[in-house]
């Protein structure tokens, strides 16, 4: 006897299944099926389950557990449908969309997309059980006559009523489903554990999985002997059900164009036009350029993306209309003319000699990839008007899913399981330094030890190292959107998404391989602040700058690089990026792009030869001049995909498209394939006129860094990024900092590294003023005023009423404030505007302003009893320093003011001194001066009953600790005040990863 499982709930239903698609099908396999169906909730998991079936020579049932309706509103059916063919696959598609829209199906829906669908009612989860065992016999015949008027193949599983079972049986719409929750007979626990942490509706905990496992042939005939016929039919409508998935049609969308206009004619005339923009004062080869862009354009039409073409010029036309700044282009985009001339990208390809085969390889027919960086304060505006140019249903976001790391399975899991806080947390400790939960388990002693002297232990690592890697819940692709031609619906079933849009059901991947068109939007946080800060400095300057056209060889640029002053630039403020760049001395454009492309894994083991060739300590040779030519501004070492093609066209005579082949194999290193290869360059270069040694020679050397080079166009477009930062930093370095302080604000550490930027910078960074600040960093002459709403208690509604206050007029007195802003300012806030110094414009002390704030309020509110004459606040003597510099701290998370250190600044510099702060690695060993309050005093007792003392040394960044030994405790004791200023000589040490000073001599300030 014949049987298809029918019912299978994979992971992606997020229902507590804790199958994959590739485990459920070997092990279909293993018990003899021909046939397997996927039913989850949602579709997600349908291409990777068919592409799973198909490996292994199992024919894959598309279907779908849906919720209908019943003959009333309030009464649903749970029913399992299935595509019998294409055509029911894409009425599927279309249930599907409505189904997970909506949550619920109606009949009349259903009926409408019936056709070429079967449908299998599960019983005991449908009004038909309940109307049969309340007999209610005419709701009962009137609900099962509805869902044969929608469509004939209705069928009804087998439930635990026989005399239902045998109503059905006879006929001869019984079937047997075996509903399958996870895989293994002792997966039950892992299961239940898994709905348990998924589940939002209490109701579905009470739905028990025991005995949901996937059961052999045999089992399942065993387990339903009284139904043979229902067992047959299970396998009869797996039989019916043939859907086979294209993956070789691509559906690219249709730019909206007026009649007898074609796409290919308008993208030409377009390019040509731009180019012709492109070019204007420029002294170049316009023949190199016009051939290069009738070559691409010719490529672009004989590929089918022309349309493509213009749908991300129109997108970009409009971001730009819109004084959006758009990156200068991300990965191999950045290679293309065509692109460049539609102002898609900002990087002129022929001057940085990039290759538009690795873009577009008229030899290997793949779709464009033209990603875009955005402002990402402007990007959903962007894919809004995309939405709304195309329709809403022809435009969507793509869903992704989040899965279980080892610490989220261990803590829902030990959730779940009710395991104590100790043991969690030691089992955390335990597990962290492992790739996965099994690994710690076989591998380490400490978690072996745990599991044997404590069961619950043992059971939580067990489930959750089953649980690890499983779908966790659903997310949104961070930049992907589909954009087709058609409906959507036709390609993929959708659900609800973000921006008002639909989402796909489908993952990018299997999007892709369906031949749709994904196109990432990335909001790119630096191209905020860039278009921040260039706004700022035209409104504030009235100058016109554009930044697409500042020169890239700005001297004063490359002076900021060469002292590796980068804190805030994109890509260059990494330690380790900053310590290679103050090796490189960076002194031109080209050099940032070699850097971007040098420091990753792999190719950093490069990076000592390099700066040794370019700094003429280490011989450059080339075995052949054409390599000379290639690699002479990489000093001989291969850093750029685009100049391995560059050998093979020119030593070997590839053509450009077969050359980016080449790259791409060697890079793979597969024995089989290199061999080939090798012959097949050889060969070539042979024929080109040179020896076979010298060929192996340079094959090897492709091979060698095949898989080191890094794609050179997207390496230039984002050292342009970077460049463009280091040139608003050197040039304008207050508007800078003013930006990248205001992108930072809630951040405490950031905010004292901009802090401490803009101090090295000769910017000094005010405090906040009730009368100048604003809710932003703003340029105040030469400095910049701190922002309200970077103290921490006053948040946008606090702000509005000052700024709303302050446009009546300046607040005139302490007095005057209170009145316009209590209590919409409750004395909370109030108090925090005073520690921070904003309301000291007002002439009080700040322990008057707090201790009178009550005496203010009463006067506020009975001012007409009391002549103003009268009410006289006596300034009280000030708080001790350190409780100001405390209660600063707590309400900016640093001193900005309260730090005595302030008004030594010229003279730390003039004597080169360090500060706390500017201690760094580089130090440890040395002796150095350092200058700094004193904060903390602690004195102790040596074994030897001698004093000594450990202090605490701080600026208006950080603090250090430090320790004097008995005689040089003895020698300063009597000298030694909190909150002084000192000027320390210190030995600097490191001990338990800590950096400490060994105080030698004091001189106090």
């Amino acid at each position: 006897m014949n049987f298809t499982n029918l019912c299978m709930e994979t992971n992606y239903s997020l229902n507590g299944s804790n199958i994959k698609n590739k485990d459920v099908v070997s092990r279909a396999v293993e018990f003899g099926y021909t046939s397997l169906a996927i039913t989850d909730l949602k579709m997600s998991g349908v291409v990777n389950f068919y592409k799973e079936c198909l490996k292994k020579g199992i024919k894959p049932i598309i279907g779908h557990t849906i919720y209908v309706e019943g003959i009333l509103p309030e009464t649903k059916n749970t029913i399992l449908v299935y595509a019998k063919n294409n055509e029911g696959y894409l009425h599927l598609l279309r249930i599907s969309s409505l189904f997970c829209t909506n949550g619920v199906i109606t009949q009349s829906e259903l009926k409408k997309y019936a056709n070429h669908l079967i449908f299998i009612v599960k019983t005991s989860r449908s009004e038909i059980y309940h109307y049969y065992v309340k007999n209610q016999k005419n709701e009962f015949l009137e609900s099962i006559n509805m869902l044969l008027g929608i469509s004939s193949e209705f069928y009804f599983s087998v439930s635990d009523n026989e005399s239902l079972n045998q109503y059905f049986n006879e006929q001869n719409r019984l079937v047997v489903i075996d509903e399958v929750s996870y895989l293994n007979q002792d997966d039950y626990l892992v299961s239940n554990t898994l709905k348990e942490i998924l589940s939002k509706e209490t109701y579905d905990l009470f739905n028990d999985n025991k005995g949901k496992y996937f059961k052999s042939k045999e089992e399942i005939i065993d387990l339903y002997k009284p139904y043979t016929k229902a067992i047959e039919n299970a396998y009869i409508i797996g039989e019916k059900c043939n859907v086979t998935l294209d993956f070789d049609q691509t559906y690219l969308p249709k730019y909206h164009l007026k009649k007898g206009v074609s796409s290919k004619d308008y993208l030409r005339a377009l390019a040509t036009k731009g180019l012709e923009k492109r070019l204007v004062g420029q002294t170049v080869d316009k023949k190199q350029y016009i051939d290069r862009l009738n070559y691409e354009l010719n490529v672009i039409d004989s590929m089918g993306y022309n349309d493509y073409f213009l749908i991300v010029w129109d997108f970009v036309k409009y971001a730009k209309s819109k004084k959006y700044l758009v990156g200068p282009g991300r990965g191999s985009a950045a290679a293309s003319l065509v692109s460049y001339c539609l102002g898609i990208t900002s990087i002129d390809s022929i001057k940085y000699e990039l290759v538009f085969e690795r873009f577009l390889n008229p030899e290997r027919i793949t779709l464009p990839d033209i990603d875009m960086d955005l402002p990402d304060d402007k990007r959903d505006d962007i894919i809004q008007y995309v939405r709304d140019f195309y329709g809403v249903d022809r435009v969507a976001s793509i869903v992704t899913f989040g899965t279980f790391l080892s610490k989220s399975a261990l803590r829902d899991t030990a959730r779940v399981l009710a395991v104590e806080g100790v043991l969690l947390e030691q089992i955390l400790k335990y597990t962290q330094n492992y790739n996965d939960i099994k690994t710690a388990i076989l591998e380490s002693k400490e978690i072996q030890n745990i599991m044997q002297r404590d069961k619950s232990a043992q059971k939580l690592l067990e489930i959750s190292s089953k649980i690890e890697g499983l779908n966790r819940h659903i997310s949104t692709h961070a930049a992907g959107i589909i954009i087709t031609s058609d409906e959507l619906v036709c390609h993929t079933p959708l659900q609800s998404g973000l921006l008002d849009m639909t989402q796909t059901q489908y993952e990018a991947k299997d999007l892709e391989d369906l031949g749709l068109l994904k196109i990432d939007f990335l909001g790119l946080r630096n191209l905020t602040s860039i278009d921040n800060i260039v706004k700022l400095i035209n409104e504030t300057e009235g100058t016109n700058l554009d930044i697409y056209k500042v020169p890239v060889d700005d001297k004063k640029t490359f002076d900021l690089l060469k002292r590796v002053d980068t804190l805030g630039v994109f890509q260059l403020e990494s330690q380790g990026m900053r310590s290679l760049i103050g090796q490189m001395q960076i002194d031109c454009f080209e050099d940032i792009v070699a850097i971007l492309a040098l420091f990753r894994p792999g190719p950093m083991e490069n990076i000592p030869s390099y700066i040794r060739r370019r700094n003429q300590e280490e011989v450059t040779s080339y075995p052949h001049k054409i390599l000379e030519e290639v690699l002479k501004n990489t000093h001989g070492i291969i850093v750029y995909q685009e100049q391995i093609i560059k050998i093979a066209n020119l030593f070997a005579g590839y053509s450009l498209g077969e050359a980016d082949l080449l790259r791409r194999a060697v890079s793979k290193k597969q024995e089989s394939v290199l061999q080939k290869e090798r012959s097949n360059f050889v060969k070539k270069a042979k024929e080109m006129g040179h020896d076979e040694k010298l060929s192996n020679e340079i094959y090897d050397y492709i091979v060698k860094f095949a898989n080191y080079g890094f794609n050179r166009a997207h390496s230039v477009a984002y050292a342009m990024v970077s460049y463009w930062m280091s040139y608003l930093k050197a040039n304008y370095p207050k508007y800078f900092i003013s930006v990248m302080l205001g992108s930072v604000i809630g951040s405490e550490t950031n905010t004292r590294n901009y802090i401490f930027e803009a101090n090295s910078l000769g910017i000094k960074v005010l405090p906040p003023s009730i009368n100048h600040s604003s809710g932003i960093y703003l340029p105040e002459k030469d400095n910049l005023r701190f922002p309200l709403l970077g103290i921490k208690s006053l948040g946008n509604i606090a702000l509005t009423k000052v700024m709303e206050e302050r446009e009546k007029g300046i607040f005139t007195s302490y007095v005057d404030f209170i009145y316009r802003v209590y209590p919409d300012l409750n004395k909370r806030i109030i108090e925090s505007l005073i520690y921070a110094s904003a309301l000291d414009d007002f002439g009080f002390k700040k322990r008057t302003m707090i201790e009178k704030m009550d005496d203010v309020i009463s006067y506020c509110n009975y001012g007409n009893f009391i002549s103003e004459d009268e009410f006289i606040l006596i300034d009280l003597p000030e708080y001790p320093f350190d409780v100001l510099e405390e209660k600063e701290r707590q309400v900016l998370g640093f001193n900005l003011v309260m730090n005595p250190l302030t008004e030594y600044s010229e003279y730390i510099q003039t004597h080169q001194l360090y500060k706390p702060s500017t201690i760094d690695e580089l130090v440890v060993g040395s002796e150095i001066r350092i200058m700094a309050v004193l904060s903390g005093i602690k004195n102790i007792k040596t074994k030897k009953n001698a004093d000594m003392a450990f202090v605490t040394l701080q600026d208006e960044y950080s603090k250090i600790e430090g320790v004097l030994f008995d005689s040089t405790y003895r020698m300063y004791c009597d000298d030694l005040i909190k909150g002084s200023v000192y000027l320390f000589l210190a030995k600097v040490e490191k001990r338990n990863d800590k950096i400490q000073l060994i105080i030698q001599k004091i001189h106090k300030y």
